[in-house]
């Protein structure tokens, strides 16, 4: 049988929390001489606080460990080794005691859910991370640490070195924020309109901050939390500043922890200033008797056309100018003016006209004006 020996480092942080989360000292690390591939073996240690290493903030504390080799051509690798174990701790003189199991992972990325949230890890070869359900050893001063390791059958028979260290866990993971209300952003808006977001927030910790921001380019718009519901829905809206310029905008929901992370989500909002496109296709210029056909090309490429706002009018022209709507023109002298008359969507063709009856009309020249508005009340009028 090949023979394996594993030497125990004992790692020393002096009263200072590492900037990878170790803390503490590993002292009395007690392993077997031999060990033979493919077998399992027990480890065994106890952390001991030094002046000044206390764990930072109350965080959930696990245990880190690293197996390596001496021999630089045959390296650890991942699957070289299974490790499980336990915490034993006592009270009053061993009166009373407590058991905590605890699996080892040497996956590369980890997630380790734990009371404050989560702590996302990398384990590089070697590397494992030690830690229950609960994601918290809750490790004290001079806890018997137990380690359950088995070999791989066909690991390299050599001398390998195990460190370990105390481990904390800090909250890592960003608030996860859902715009809930999408649909609304799939329409436009225009100047002086109300913008309402709404928004879930989710997150192991205390949310300090909430806010909306429009990115315009040339400015920025904040958009406020305002309120949550009964379920907790939050509530974000502002009214859209007079002078917006039209265009697509991001617009993101921020959210902070208490720990600095911040989450978000995002929309685009869309601002649409331009009324529709209006096109004469009749009456076209020829000389009409009794019933005059309209028909308007109305389009909008945006917000879309009101249905109910294509209009169009009919006056005399007298004395080179058209007659106003009262009728009258200057002199006292009365004029044609038919005043603003809808126009119906025809289905079929997708005009928009009417057929305007011309027989109480006398004859001369007459201006034909037209107008329509998008459903965002953007005006458009017939050049």
């Amino acid at each position: 049988m090949r023979k394996i020996v594993l030497v125990v480092l004992i790692v020393l942080m002096f009263g200072m929390v590492s900037a990878d989360h170790s803390l503490s000292n590993v002292v009395g690390i007690s392993l077997p001489s031999d060990v033979v591939a493919g077998s399992e073996f027990e480890a065994s240690f106890s952390f001991e606080y030094l002046t000044g290493g206390d764990n930072e903030d109350g965080s959930p504390l696990i245990i880190r460990l690293n197996i390596s080799s001496d021999d630089v051509a045959y390296p650890v690798w991942k699957g070289d080794f299974e490790i499980s174990g336990r915490v034993e701790k006592s009270w009053f003189f061993n009166m009373l005691t407590e058991t905590v199991e605890f699996n080892c992972s040497e996956e590369y990325e980890q997630t380790i859910e734990h009371p404050l949230d989560a702590q996302n890890v990398t384990a590089d070869d070697g590397v494992f991370y030690c830690y229950n359900e609960e994601g918290d050893l809750m490790l004290e001063e001079r806890d018997e640490v137990y380690l359950d390791i088995t070999s791989h059958q066909a690991i390299y028979p050599g001398q390998y070195d195990l460190t370990a260290s105390m481990f904390y866990l800090s909250d890592e993971r960003v608030p996860f924020v859902n715009i809930t209300n999408k649909e609304m952003f799939d329409l436009y808006y225009r100047e002086i309109d109300n913008v309402e977001i709404t928004a879930t927030i989710d997150d192991g910790s205390e949310i300090v901050g909430k806010w909306g921001t429009a990115f315009l380019g040339y400015e920025n718009l904040t958009f406020p939390w305002t309120h949550n519901d009964y379920e907790g829905l939050y509530y974000f809206s502002r009214n859209t500043p007079e002078d917006i310029i039209e265009g697509d905008y991001p617009l993101f929901i921020f959210a902070k922890d208490g720990h600095n992370n911040t989450g978000n989500d995002s929309v685009v909002l869309k601002i649409d200033r331009t009324g529709p496109n209006i096109t004469l296709i009749q009456p076209n210029g020829s000389v009409y008797d009794e019933v005059i056909p309209v028909r308007l090309n109305v389009t909008d490429e945006k917000s879309g056309v009101d249905n109910s706002s294509v209009f169009y009018k009919i006056s005399e022209i007298v004395n080179g100018t058209f007659c106003p709507s009262t009728g009258i023109v200057f002199g006292g002298f009365s004029c044609y003016n038919s005043g603003w008359m809808q126009a119906g969507l025809n289905v079929t063709s997708e005009y928009y006209g009417d057929d305007f009856n011309a027989t109480h009309v006398a004859g001369g020249s007459y201006y034909f004006e037209a107008k329509a508005e998008d459903i965002l009340g953007n005006e458009g009028v017939l050049k």
